[in-house]
C-alpha cells in the first residue's frame, strides 16, 4: 500500500493531491479507508526515505489540501 501511495504521488510530481485523490490513485477507491490512513502511510514513507517531517524535502504537507511529492533538486 505504501508503494502504491508513493507511486501515485510520483505520477504527479510537483502537484498537490488531496487525500481522496491519493486513495483513488493508489487503491482505486476512496471508500475503503479513512483520510487519516493516508497521513499514517505518509509518515511511514517519510521515515523510510529519511525525510524530516518538520522540514520535508520530498513529501510536503499542504495544510487543508493534501500532499505533494517534490522533484529532487541538485545541491
Amino acid at each position: 500500500y505504501e508503494f502504491s501511495l508513493l507511486y501515485a504521488l510520483a505520477r504527479r510530481v510537483g502537484h498537490v493531491l488531496s487525500r481522496e485523490t491519493i486513495l483513488i490513485m493508489a487503491r482505486g477507491t476512496a471508500e475503503e479507508s479513512f483520510d487519516r490512513s493516508v497521513d499514517v502511510r505518509i509518515s511511514r514513507i517519510r521515515q523510510k526515505i529519511g525525510d524530516d517531517p518538520r522540514t520535508p524535502r520530498y513529501l510536503k504537507t499542504i495544510r487543508g489540501v493534501g500532499y505533494m511529492l517534490c522533484a529532487p533538486t541538485d545541491s
